[in-house]
């Protein structure tokens, strides 16, 4: 078969280079850059994205591609281009940049089946398969049938394909996120008459009573429903499709986990402050941005919801990203109360047919409002107009595996690319966000709540001098803190209280030799639970039994040392027995809905008291809680991280302001051994601004983001030796690298990482300082090289949010 020019075809693999292909003639039409298509590699068959066509022919003869299973390309050009962005900057495999755009299942590694949609009468091979298919119930897959033809048949099942006769379905062998589709029974535009009718179907009573059926259902019946509701067999509609009497379509359902939901209400009319902010973010030009500085409770919500509205209005799409999973429901309540099923749900709680079926409706325009976490900033929006990012200054938003993006920075030049505009909100902005503040990003300030509710006071409890509650067993609980509680339970409100480390206590000690249990394959103590009761390690999930005496001299007395959120739950639920208490930390959110099904109680006033880890500070809007107890404000105050006082302000600013949000004002209590540090006391006064200003100037010697870019090279293998002679030999590299093409980095290290063994792998690493120029020119250089040693592995982590 001649073939129509070569094709660029990536495949996602950790691969810097693309597999060439020939284009048959036959595929001509369909294989456009963006495309998905089926490829032999090896004795494999796999799902790739066509890079780019009509380049030029490798060395030796190319393999042809055998299918492109779809009409239209699966990523358009700005999404394509996006993609090419994400690989350049932040040094990875294209294949792995385009594979983080699309749901899982859609290519790579995947099972290729024919379905069976029409018994088409047709000779030849074509007619042997379609026999073949309704011998095995009307699908197989395209391996087993091409062994059972006895020759390939990709170019027959793509002439089937073509004229509506079978379809190709492209799926993990475990998961299958094909369209969920049924069969639908169909009329005719140009009905029968009551004479034809009669002509017709006179002596086919069964056949008579289906049409009529069908013209009372408005023309069209589910296949199943016809049989199993209404009693018709399948002999007989089966008979009047074979009359041409009616037809047969496939019609896909949108599997949609929240249709079911409820939703709220839209909300009322704009401030004057927030219709300022709404009118001054919609005069922006197309591709620039604008951040939303507000207070908490200042109503950012609003101003997010109108821009969409206005977005829609002008017959373009939005994004509307948040942090956390989480958050999903509350912001798809809202999002779904003011634009209905206009709106898609992306996200990793949803099963891969979910967010398949989401992603689908998106790229053909059949819903225009994405909403989802982190990797919902790729969704296909057609005429993308808008692009919200929720809590801008959030960790969350950096990807933590290849590529490693950042969805703030993705955003800004997929709004270039596509010619929309990107909108921050924040209460607590990041200083690199604060640092863009000029032409391409506009601020816009909300320093007040919604109807001038005050922001609530704040108490900053000083543990070491305070009066303590006796028998608390280790939890660093003072007298004001359970007063305050108290009174706000004997009021009949809710409260919040925030400690940042899940589990029971922190570690096991023994009494006598101070052995610490620590997990066998991470540099880290193992964190005692009480439900399930055992010892686990929160970085591999590593759990072992409560060991009956010390490994280390076999003592017998060993001491539960710290506390964590079972241990909290645990004490609270004594102080105050007739509370009703939720906990809300990753142990008790694993599973599908948790989130939503414990914030929904505390939403309808189920939940007296929850209780919970940095989740609970997370832009959650409970009006009825007037009173915010944060447990332990140091808990990571000193760790080993530039950001360390940027995260634990931004932490106490967000879960303070979850107090009087409602019309009872509301009140904060802050437990620390540290009361002036600055973190705490700008924290304490609200003043976002103040803290900003102060640790900004504290970046600036030693130079630190946002004064300077990072590069963290993350080195790990199971030989410490091998990784750190990896490490040095790698930062040798580094520093001859920028001499010599005189760049301005600043090597650190190497050295090992702050947790020093992960999953049995020893890490260490080398901090690259610079300009974000020079840091490019290194990452690009750098990037093809540093995936060929199997044994030790380098990860190239550009603009890193941690450095742990």
């Amino acid at each position: 078969m001649s073939g129509a020019g070569h094709a660029h075809v990536v495949l996602p693999l950790p691969i810097f280079e693309p597999y060439t292909y020939s284009i048959p003639e036959t595929l001509a039409d369909r294989i456009r850059p963006g495309a998905r298509v089926v490829v032999p590699v090896r004795q494999a068959e796999l799902v790739g994205i066509v890079s780019a066509i009509g380049v030029d022919p490798p060395p030796v003869a190319a393999r042809d591609i055998l299918s492109a299973p779809d009409p239209a390309p699966a990523l358009e050009p700005a999404l394509l281009q996006l993609g090419e962005w994400i690989a350049r900057y932040y040094g990875a495999p294209l294949g792995l940049a385009l594979k983080a755009m699309l749901p899982g299942g859609m290519w790579g590694r995947s099972s290729l089946t024919i379905r069976l949609l029409d018994s088409a009468r047709i000779g030849g091979v074509a007619g042997t398969l379609i026999e073949w298919l309704e011998r095995r119930g009307g699908s197989g897959s395209v391996t087993a049938a091409s062994k059972a033809l006895g020759r390939p048949i990709w170019d027959v099942a793509d002439r089937l394909v073509r004229i509506g006769a079978l379809a190709i379905d492209v799926m993990p062998p475990s998961t299958g996120p094909r369209p969920e589709t049924e069969r639908v029974v169909l009329l005719p535009t140009d009905r029968l008459t009551l004479v034809e009718r009669d002509a017709t179907l006179g002596r086919k009573p069964k056949q008579l009573a289906l049409y009529q059926t069908l013209e009372q259902t408005g023309g069209a019946a589910p296949w199943r429903h016809l049989v199993d509701r209404l009693g018709f067999t399948d002999g007989v509609v089966r008979a009047l499709v074979t009359s041409a009497l009616a037809q047969v379509e496939e019609v896909e359902h949108l599997r949609d986990p929240f249709r079911e939901t409820p939703v709220s209400p839209p909300p009322g009319p704009p401030t004057g402050a927030q219709q300022a902010v709404i009118d001054g973010v919609d005069a922006l030009e197309d591709g620039a941005g604008g951040l939303i500085f507000g207070a908490t409770g200042s109503g950012k919500t609003l101003i997010y919801l109108e821009l969409i509205r206005r977005a829609l209005d002008a017959g373009r799409g939005a994004i509307y990203l948040v942090p956390e999973i989480g958050l999903t429901p509350q912001t798809v309540a809202r999002v779904r109360g003011m634009f209905g099923d206009d709106v898609a749900v992306l996200h990793s709680g949803l099963s891969d047919g979910e967010r398949a079926d989401a992603w689908r409706a998106l790229r053909r325009g059949e819903r225009r409002v994405a909403v989802g976490p982190r990797s919902a900033v790729f969704a296909p929006v057609q005429r993308l107009g808008l692009i919200v990012i929720d809590e801008e200054h959030e960790g969350s938003y950096k990807n933590g595996e290849t590529p490693r993006y950042h969805t703030r920075e993705v955003a800004a030049v997929r709004a270039r690319l596509e010619q929309a505009r990107v909108v921050l909100g924040s209460a607590t902005p990041s200083l690199e966000t604060m640092a863009r503040i000029g032409p391409r990003l506009a601020r816009f300030d909300l320093p007040d709540r919604i109807l001038s509710r005050p922001m609530p006071p704040v108490t900053v409890v000083d543990l070491r001098s305070s009066p303590m509650v006796s028998g608390t067993s280790g939890v660093p609980w003072s007298e004001a803190l359970d007063e305050a509680l108290g009174e706000a339970m004997a009021r009949g409100d809710q409260a919040l209280l925030l400690l940042n480390r899940r589990g029971f206590a922190s570690f096991m000690q023994c009494r006598s030799c101070g052995t610490v249990p620590e997990c066998p394959h991470c540099s880290i103590s193992l964190t005692l639970h009480r439900t399930p009761v055992g010892l686990r390690c929160h970085y591999c999930d590593h759990q072992t039994t409560v060991p009956q005496a010390c490994g280390a001299c076999g003592h017998k007395v060993q001491e539960a040392r710290g506390v964590g959120t079972q241990k909290l739950e645990r004490l609270v639920a004594e102080r105050f027995p007739e509370a009703r208490i939720a906990r809300m930390d990753l142990d008790t959110t694993s599973a599908k809905w948790s989130h939503h099904r414990i914030l929904g109680a505390m939403e309808r006033g189920e939940v007296d008291i929850l209780l919970g880890t940095q989740m609970i500070a997370k832009g959650i809007d409970l009006p009825e809680v007037t009173m915010v107890g944060v447990v332990d404000a140091d808990l990571a105050l000193h760790l080993p991280d530039f950001r360390a006082a940027e995260r634990t302000f931004q932490l106490l600013a967000q879960v303070a302001g979850r107090a009087g949000r409602g019309e009872r004002p509301g009140q904060v209590l802050i437990q620390t051994r540290q009361p002036h540090h600055h973190a705490l006391v700008w924290a304490s006064q609200h003043d976002a601004r103040g803290f900003l200003d102060e640790e900004g100037r504290l970046r600036e010697s030693p130079p630190y983001p946002p004064h300077l870019a990072l590069v963290n090279l993350v080195i790990s293998g199971e030989a410490e030796a091998e990784v750190s002679s990896k490490a040095m030999a790698l930062a040798d590299w580094c520093t001859g690298l920028a001499e010599k093409h005189a760049l301005e980095i600043t090597v650190l290290g190497p050295a090992p990482c702050p947790i020093a063994r992960i999953k049995s792998r020893w890490r260490w690493h080398v901090l690259l300082k610079g300009s974000s120029e020079g840091l490019g020119h290194l990452v690009r250089a750098a990037a093809a090289r540093l995936g060929q040693d199997r044994r030790v592995r380098i990860v190239l982590d550009r603009d890193p949010v941690s450095l742990l």
